[in-house]
């Protein structure tokens, strides 16, 4: 009799049965010699007895795990659960199983995750990486071991890994277009960390302001982090200064939503005195108000397609590096405006800001 304090095993069913252990195995694992009766009899005493196959002891027999790690920053917001639900799409489709992890945005966090996965014989690895940009060299040694992975939303000019993303440059490129378009000369922006998506939508948003000759400030550029908090007080910084900005173009869509949040506890109503946008669509159509301006991509298709690009190494290790990138477009709607009182335009529409150009050279630089 099998005991309730310990997994029933394959001698288990061999002995219930009065068969060879090679015959449940065999039986278990759909082998063609077994007859189709005694395999029946196999499942089913298997079932009775709760029988669950030991997955680590099979991918040392095999070399193989069927293992997938995924690790995202965030696992709360709608942005990674459906980066996550697409990629598992695709992978449980071709037979893998998938292993979610968190790095809570911090990069030491993320690096342990990877260590724990790779120790469990993850067949290859998806990342939505918080390395900073210079910081490469854990992937290339991953790649070095010849560990498929593929990086989302992520990419490192250093490194030759494939990755999926949307075009973050035309995000940042877009955000400043539309609260131009409204009206909005003082404009700040609240920047990302150190990642190349970071680095790319504050390029994007220097190009727009300098094609259309408007300055910025240096007070009028604040480290967001991503994050709520510290976009928070940010923004608090910005409402503070003689001249506050009309509009806070927010890297992603929680620091936008830190951006409100200090717009109303200072007393600045969003978007009538202050308009404020972000990017990435975390909430869907599910945004409190006012329902927020952003810059949306399909999010579900880039897990799709960063599993993909995955499943394309693990069948061809010596395939080249695979790029996708996926085209953001503007949904407008109730947290940006004109502004209260139109300003008057830059002297010359397509005159370069100087003070804009050189924060541009410096974003390029690094």
């Amino acid at each position: 009799m099998v005991s309730p304090t310990r997994p029933s095993t394959v001698k288990d069913i061999a002995a219930a049965l009065g068969v060879s252990v090679m015959t449940v195995s065999r039986a278990l694992n759909g082998h063609p010699a077994v007859a189709e009766q005694t395999r029946r009899l196999v499942l089913q005493k298997a079932a009775e007895l709760n029988y669950r196959p030991n997955r680590l002891a099979r991918s040392l027999v095999t070399s193989r795990s069927w293992m997938i790690g995924l690790i995202v920053p965030d696992i709360s917001h709608t942005y990674y659960s459906e980066i996550t639900r697409g990629a598992q799409e695709v992978l449980r489709e071709a037979g893998y199983h998938l292993l979610l992890c968190m790095s809570n945005r911090d990069a030491r966090t993320e690096i342990e995750e990877i260590n724990v996965l790779l120790s469990t014989r993850c067949e290859g690895l998806l990342v939505v990486s918080e390395q900073r940009e210079s910081s490469a060299a854990m992937f290339a040694e991953i790649r070095r071991q010849r560990v498929p992975v593929v990086l989302i939303d992520r990419f490192f000019e250093t490194l030759d890994c494939s990755y999926a993303t949307t075009d973050d440059h035309r995000v940042g490129y877009l955000a400043a277009q539309h609260m131009i378009g409204l009206g909005h000369r003082r404009i700040a922006f609240l920047r990302g960390p150190d990642v190349s998506a970071a680095r790319l939508r504050l390029k994007g948003f220097l190009a727009a302001l300098a094609d259309h000759g408007i300055p910025l400030p240096e007070e009028y550029l604040e480290q967001g982090q991503f994050r709520f908090a510290e976009s928070h007080a940010a923004t608090l910084r910005l409402l503070a200064l003689a001249a506050p900005p009309t509009a806070i173009v927010a890297a992603n869509d929680i620091s936008a939503f830190g951006a409100i949040r200090a717009c109303r506890d200072a007393g600045f109503e969003v978007p009538v005195q202050v308009s404020v946008m972000g990017a990435g669509n975390v909430e869907g159509d599910q945004h409190p108000n006012p329902f927020l301006t952003t810059i949306a991509w399909d999010r579900l298709e880039l897990g799709r397609e960063a599993a993909r690009l995955l499943l394309a190494h693990l069948a061809s290790p010596d395939q080249p590096q695979l790029i996708r990138r996926f085209p953001p477009e503007l949904l407008v709607r109730h947290s940006t405006s004109p502004p209260a009182r139109r300003e008057p335009p830059p002297k010359s529409e397509t005159s370069r800001s100087a003070a804009t150009t050189k924060l541009e050279r410096s974003v390029n630089t690094g």
